[in-house]
């Protein structure tokens, strides 16, 4: 038995792979986490993964608008049946996306579904690059489109084609792949990313274009190849109005992967799993075998009309580059015999000792071959050996039965702080460690110490951003990872390991101050708000507030402590208006480190700076009137509900199933409620019958998916319009035409007025309803431009003694964008069914 030795060096990391590393928590792996891992991949699976990379040397980008557009099936095929290797590329973070598993808005969500992006692009072993730089970039998701061109300029033309351009250029991609077609019917955003991809293709083999990236050291990239999916973007979002292209090429695969045994469509859902902020993950028992691609461009000449293999045309394998023109004969002789071991190897991966010698074997051959690439080949070449090196030395790592753990041992690092990277190997003894060493970005540095190696955070070292520009499933990735250097078999092997904890540098101070957005009914007498502070490496003296005329933010107690209270007064004559409270710590603009943490993507970090909206409105409340929210929480409304001195009560499963809501005026459930709230479904009945002697149910938009049943949710028929296209306004300014103006809804206690929908943010509104029960009353009518007038937004019904209001318009949004008439109509939507 070969002795394995346990050895701590300076430096950090995890497990050693790839596909299934784990993620980058905020705290070292538990023990857990590490039984976890080891038991989720064994050594042996891990080995046959890293040795199908060796197989290809063609890289597949997908083009996508958001995070879960990618075809994940199709790319799990490619990569296990093909070998190929993935890129993804985002333009946008979805941050203008919902939210299905919390309350995270905006670029916290943002941050958010980067993550999951991460993790998925980690299940698929493919790299992952994006274009937008978060929610003050122009660059990012404001919500659904319907127009490709508006949206780009939106986004800003140049900008968008440059940073794609980048990723061509960087990533070199043989195959580039839409994710959806540009026709009327599908996601503007959608289309936009499609139209780029073509636009951009156009320019980046010329190095006059954007000639600052060619400063930089990058190559012009001519795509080889374009596709894209002869095959629609339907289903219940989408309805695409013109055919898909004709069908050039069919992917093939097996029914099943003979690793885990499970279909490509089911190892696609692994990766979609990840996206639980869009209710992604979907059980997959029918194999899919053929995916069917239309080749829209090729770089040179016509493109054939059928195709035998995605990989014709292209430098397919190491085999492949030792046939290229202008090859030295003995470099092509090592390619070829690089080839043939590569094929070996794989037959041999259950015999970790020959495969070891074998691709100790293969990565001599490539160093020859790379040393005499002439010049000609090096653009089209380089990249595809040098990426092949850093799969060698994986597999080497893997097949000799290294165990590599790096991690930091201490919290998030401020400015000037220091903290211990520890790394752990196991290794058998003729595996020799020569260095490790942290590899640290701009205002990191690091030096030896006792038990590893001390990282410092420069006094003027940059915060981390959470949302990360690439992620590579080799390693490399972070503010910090370990570059560990071993000789295995007399080969010398280079990794580049993460952290199992990502290493942070936030800021120097911080600060929480609540509620993080005010409100003041002037219908309402108007009392000072408290406001509690929590500072964090600074004291509440170390706190200042700059107001307009007449406002005072002032201790209510002790001060010079980590927390303290403070009173918000507004002038006498507040009328109608809206400031914001920004404050300043120890002489700079303060930052809330807002943090969250979901089990499939561990903890993450957003330094945020601090900036607290304050608006007044006028919505007066029906008197006498009790009110009750069920939540599915993905909303803040229950909040605002208070804010604007609702008599509100939250109803809990015990209450819902003790019958609460009997003693209620008005119930109000939230957006997705009735498919996260199975004691509300269960107390359906009940609830019906509620209404029909005097109760008024108001139900928040819900998706079709959402558990609503338009023959038994609501009291009476009202079906949630789908494809949801049909039935959305995405003009936050569309004109809202009133259909009943006498209606109580509109009148009591607020007479609702244009102004009310005036300043509305990202869109009316989705999910309308496409047919209902005569007794059903539509309220409002309007369209996006060019578009038939929808009237399915705001439905109310006299049921028996009471009404069921049914709205699809966003007021959930607008209440957190603090639009004044959201607060006015939602205030209307809370008066009892009579009065």
């Amino acid at each position: 038995m070969t002795r394995m030795s346990r050895r701590t060096f300076v430096a950090s990391v995890p497990p050693l792979l790839a596909a299934t590393q784990i993620p980058a928590w905020a705290a070292p792996a538990s023990d857990l986490d590490l039984i976890a891992s080891q038991k989720g991949e064994p050594a042996i699976v891990k080995l046959y993964r890293q040795l199908e990379r060796l197989t290809s040397t063609v890289t597949f980008m997908t083009t996508g608008a958001h995070p879960d557009d990618e075809p994940s099936g199709l790319l799990a095929a490619l990569r296990h049946v093909y070998g190929i290797r993935p890129v993804l590329y985002c333009i946008t973070r979805g941050e203008g996306g919902q939210n299905s598993i919390g309350p995270e808005r905006g670029s916290v969500l943002g941050v958010l579904r980067t993550r999951e992006m991460q993790e998925a692009s980690r299940s698929l072993d493919a790299s992952l690059a994006f274009g937008g730089r978060g929610h003050n970039d122009s660059v990012h998701d404001f919500g659904f489109s319907k127009d490709p061109n508006a949206t780009i300029a939106r986004w800003g033309r140049d900008r968008v084609i440059e940073r794609m351009t980048w990723a061509f250029r960087q990533y070199k991609p043989d195959v580039v792949m839409n994710c959806f077609l540009d026709v009327p019917g599908q996601h503007g955003q959608h289309r936009a990313a499609t139209v780029a991809t073509f636009i951009t293709a156009d320019i980046s083999g010329n190095e006059e274009e954007f000639p600052e990236q060619i400063a930089a050291g990058l190559k012009p990239w001519n795509v080889p190849k374009i596709y894209l999916p002869a095959y629609g973007g339907g289903g219940g979002v989408y309805d695409d109005e013109i055919p898909p292209p004709p069908t050039t090429l069919v992917v093939k695969a097996p029914a099943r992967d003979p690793i885990s045994g499970a279909t490509f469509p089911q190892m696609g859902e692994w990766s979609r799993s990840c996206h639980l902020t869009q209710g992604m993950g979907t059980w997959r028992p029918d194999p899919q075998t053929e995916w069917q691609l239309n080749l829209s461009r090729v770089a040179e000449g016509e493109a054939p009309t059928q195709e035998n293999d995605i990989r014709d045309g292209l430098i397919a394998t190491v085999g492949h580059i030792a046939e290229l023109d202008g090859m030295p004969a003995s470099a092509a002789d090592a390619l070829r015999n690089a080839q043939g071991l590569i094929e070996e190897a794989i037959a041999d991966y259950g015999d970790p000792k020959a495969v070891v010698a074998k691709v100790i074997e293969i990565g001599a051959a490539i160093d020859a071959a790379r040393a005499q690439l002439p010049a000609e080949l090096v653009d089209s070449v380089a990249h595809r050996l040098d990426r092949k090196v850093k799969e060698i030395d994986l597999v080497l790592a893997t097949a000799a039965g290294m165990q590599v753990r790096a991690y930091t041992d201490g919290a998030d690092l401020r400015p000037g702080q220091e903290v211990l990277v520890k790394t752990d190997v196991d290794a058998p003894d003729d595996v020799v460690v020569q260095s490790v060493a942290v590899i640290g970005r701009d205002g990191l540095s690091s030096k030896a110490g006792e038990e590893g190696e001390l990282v410092t955070a420069a006094a003027d070292a940059a915060l981390t951003n959470p949302l990360t520009e690439q992620f590579d499933p080799l390693g490399g990735n972070g503010d910090a990872f370990v570059r560990l250097t071993a000789e295995i078999g007399g080969r010398t092997t280079v990794l580049d390991i993460d952290l199992e904890d990502a290493l942070r540098v936030i800021p120097a101070a911080s600060l929480e101050l609540k509620p993080d957005a005010v409100v003041f009914n002037t219908e309402r007498d108007i009392a000072p708000v408290e406001m509690t502070a929590v500072v964090a490496n600074a004291t509440t003296d170390d706190l200042t507030f700059d107001l307009p005329d007449g406002w005072s933010l002032l201790p209510t107690g002790e001060t010079g402590r980590e927390a303290g209270t403070f009173e918000l007064a507004p002038p006498a004559d507040l009328g109608t208006t809206r400031i914001a409270i920004e404050p300043v710590l120890l002489g700079e603009p303060a930052y809330a480190i807002n943090t969250f943490s979901y089990p499939h993507i561990g903890k993450s970090v957003v330094p945020t700076l601090v900036s607290v909206p304050v608006q007044s409105v006028g919505a007066a409340l029906p008197e006498n009137t009790k009110v009750g929210y069920v939540s599915g929480g993905n909303d803040n409304v229950h909040i605002w509900l208070r804010r604007l001195g609702v008599d509100l009560t939250e109803l809990a499963p015990g209450d819902i199933e003790a019958g609460a809501y009997r003693d209620l005026d008005t119930l109000v459930v939230g957006i997705f409620a009735f498919g996260k709230r199975p004691d509300l479904v269960a107390a359906l009945p009940g609830i019906h019958e509620w209404v029909n002697n005097g109760g008024h149910l108001v139900t928040l938009y819900h998706r079709p998916s959402d558990g609503w049943d338009p023959e038994a949710v609501p009291p009476a028929f009202l079906k949630i319009g789908s494809p949801s296209i049909r039935y959305r306004v995405t003009d936050a300014n569309a004109v809202v035409t009133v259909l009943e103006a006498d209606h109580p809804l509109l009148n009591y206690p607020n007479v609702l007025t244009e102004e009310d929908w005036s300043n509305w943010d990202k869109e009316r509104g989705l999910y309308f309803a496409s047919e209902w029960d005569e007794a059903y009353k539509p309220l409002l009518s309007m369209s996006d431009s060019g578009e038939e007038p929808l009237t399915g937004s705001l439905l109310s019904a006299e049921i028996g003694q009471g009404r069921h209001t049914h709205t699809s318009l966003v007021l959930h949004h607008q209440l957190d964008k603090l639009v004044p008439g959201a607060f006015r109509l939602l205030a209307n939507l809370t008066q009892p069914a009579r009065r």
